[in-house]
């Protein structure tokens, strides 16, 4: 029987990894079995649909898709170019813009890092410490709207 309590320093480390690597072993062995397990299933399910014929449905025929969609049932969404640019350029925070902010959180105390006018890490993290400050949540951008907030107070 093994002791636990023997002082040998080598021992114990001899024990954490011998446990460890057991451990290790168990979980692999999980991971085998669980993907067999899934070949099994992968293999059997189209086997028992086989030998069941064609009675087999996975949902019941008032709620099956109807077999003459075709194509058309797979279309992608109608998109407006347009509108997508114009909302992409909307958001676009300009440089001068975020060196205002920049300067705003400096004035209200919150490091901002350099007033380059450019919304990095630092000067988000500096965004969203005032806007806890003032109980509003983080945001993880900087947009129009976020600049809007913090000038206005």
């Amino acid at each position: 029987m093994l002791e636990t309590e023997l002082t040998d320093l080598s021992y114990r480390v001899l024990l954490r990894e011998c446990s460890r690597r057991r451990e290790d072993v168990l979980d692999e062995f999980r991971e085998r079995i669980a993907g067999f397990l899934a070949i099994g299933l992968v293999i059997a399910v189209p086997l028992c649909w086989m030998a069941a014929g064609s009675e087999v449905s996975l949902v019941d025929e008032s709620e099956a898709a109807e077999p003459a969609t075709g194509a058309k049932g797979f279309e992608a969404p109608a998109v407006n170019p347009d509108a997508v640019l114009n909302r992409l350029e909307i958001d676009q925070v300009s440089r001068s813009d975020v060196r205002a902010a920049q300067t705003a959180l400096k004035l209200k105390g919150f490091d901002p890092g350099p007033i380059d006018g450019v919304a990095g890490k630092q000067t988000l993290s500096a965004l969203n410490a005032y806007r806890q400050s003032v109980r509003l949540l983080p945001v993880q951008a900087i947009s129009r709207e976020t600049l809007a907030g913090l000038q206005s107070r």
